[in-house]
Formats: C-alpha cells, sequence, structure tokens
C-alpha cells in the first residue's frame, strides 16, 4: 500500500495542475529516501508529463526523471505543511509537492530521461495495461517456478501494480486459493486471474483508490479514496459469496484472506 490504483489516483489527481510548471529547486532530506541517488543533479525545467508503471509514479523533465516508489506509507501532497515525516520537497512555480512517508521504506530515484525505459524495464509489464502477449510471458514463466500464486502476483519482476490488497481481491474473484502453486494453474485459471485483475484494477482507480482504517492513504489534495466499499473480501469476516467465514493466514508475513468454500486448495 499504495498499489496501482492509488498511484494511478495520484498521477490523475496531480497531471492537471503541476504538469507545465516549472521546478525551481527541491530538497530530499531523509538518507533512506534518498538510497539511490550518487547525487541530486540541479532540475530547473518545466514538468513535461507525469506517468506511472505498476506502483511507479515518475515525474517526466526533458533532461531528467524523477521515480517516487511509496513503499508501504509514502504520500504526495501538495502545498501542506512540512510535518516530521516529510522526507522530500519539490518547489515548483504555484505549488509546493511533498513526499511524507511515515515507515520510510518508500524511495525518491532520479536519472536520467533517457535511461528511463532501461530502469522500467526492470519490473514487469503494468497489470493494467498487459497485453496478450505479455500475458503468455508470464504464464510461460510461471510453469517452471514453485512458488505460491500469492507470493508470484506480488513479485514485481513478473507484473507489476498488484500489492497485498489487490491480490486478495483478485485471487479470491477468480477463485484460486492464495497457496495454490503456480506451476499447476491452467490456462482458464489464467484467464480469469487477467480479467478479474483488470476489472478489479479499472474500479479501484474509478474510486480514487483504497484508504483504510488507518487513514494513511489520501489523494494529494486531500481527498480519501472510497474502494473500501467495494472490497469483497480483505479484512472481512464472512464470504460476500457463500457468506462461510473467511480464513486468514499469513503468506510471507503478508496478511492473507480467503474462503475456504470458494477458493479450494487442488495442490
Amino acid at each position: 500500500m499504495p498499489e496501482l490504483p492509488e498511484v494511478e489516483s495520484i498521477r490523475r489527481s496531480l497531471s492537471p495542475n503541476i504538469i507545465g510548471q516549472k521546478l525551481q529547486g527541491y530538497k530530499i532530506n531523509d538518507h533512506r529516501t534518498n538510497r539511490f541517488n550518487t547525487k541530486n543533479p540541479k532540475i530547473n525545467e518545466s514538468l513535461l508529463g507525469i506517468s506511472r508503471k505498476g506502483k511507479l509514479l515518475i515525474f517526466d523533465f526533458e533532461e531528467y526523471s524523477i521515480i517516487f516508489h511509496l513503499g508501504m506509507s509514502g504520500r504526495i501532497q501538495v502545498n501542506d505543511k512540512k510535518n516530521k515525516h516529510t522526507r522530500a520537497s519539490f518547489y515548483f512555480d504555484k505549488d509546493q509537492v511533498n513526499f511524507d512517508d511515515i515507515r520510510r521504506f518508500g524511495f525518491i530515484n532520479i536519472i536520467n530521461s533517457e535511461l528511463k525505459n532501461n530502469y522500467l524495464k526492470k519490473i514487469g509489464p503494468d497489470v493494467l495495461n498487459i497485453t496478450k502477449e505479455q500475458s503468455r510471458m508470464v504464464i510461460n514463466k510461471s510453469k517452471k517456478s514453485k512458488s505460491l500464486i500469492k507470493d508470484y502476483i506480488l513479485n514485481q519482476k513478473y507484473m507489476s501494480g498488484i500489492g497485498n490488497i489487490y491480490a486478495n481481491e483478485i485471487l479470491f474473484a477468480s477463485r484460486i486459493h492464495p497457496k495454490t502453486k503456480v506451476n499447476t494453474l491452467n490456462n482458464n485459471n489464467w484467464k480469469d486471474f487477467f480479467n478479474n485483475t483488470k476489472r478489479i484494477m479499472h474500479l479501484a482507480v474509478k474510486n480514487n483508490g483504497t484508504t483504510l482504517s488507518d487513514m494513511t492513504y489520501f489523494l494529494p489534495y486531500g481527498e480519501f479514496g472510497s474502494n473500501q466499499n467495494f472490497l469483497k473480501i480483505y479484512s472481512k469476516i464472512n464470504c460476500f459469496n457463500c457468506e462461510h467465514i473467511i480464513d486468514k493466514i499469513y503468506i510471507n508475513q503478508r496478511a492473507t484472506y480467503f474462503c475456504r468454500k470458494c477458493q479450494k486448495l487442488k495442490n
């Protein structure tokens, strides 16, 4: 958290107001947030666009790209007062954009724009825009893996954008048990998975993302997401389909919710 829908909602919120403004200066005041930069170059350019791949938010300038990964608790705020969790500030002509991160798992990486495409190739195809050819590549790689499906779809090198909340939702909608070995899934399983992934992600973007009870996630101008009202299994007690008690386990320390009646373990 934030996952693809939250980052895409942030991108859409920022773009109309920030694009076109000139960056007058910036300051990254936390060494962990700045951990991938050997230097912080001076950028005195207008913002050409704001793009995204997976969970990465990217400010595109002519010479440089500023890549934000929000980690577990990162958020982008516009014209808000700095606080003890403000890790970086970007000063545009009219607006100040702050990067806040309570848990400090996020980062900001500043690279030369011509290196952007190679940088983004390190992660898998974006699940909101994944093509049939890319889907086949994901499936082919899965046949050589003994990972659990939950772990596989969270691994950003295979496909990018899915985090823990939406992994639970997608597997439930696809009736796939989270402990299923990924190399045992058949073509129908994968068809359901990709169809449900796009449907669930599009709905979440439409709802401006998911704001959980900790209220950590909200949009740059203070609005909260509403997709929490449409979740079917994450943090629920009873199954949306059959009303059976939902099981909660941990897979690699991530809370995992499933219905043992609707999501039967076949292997």
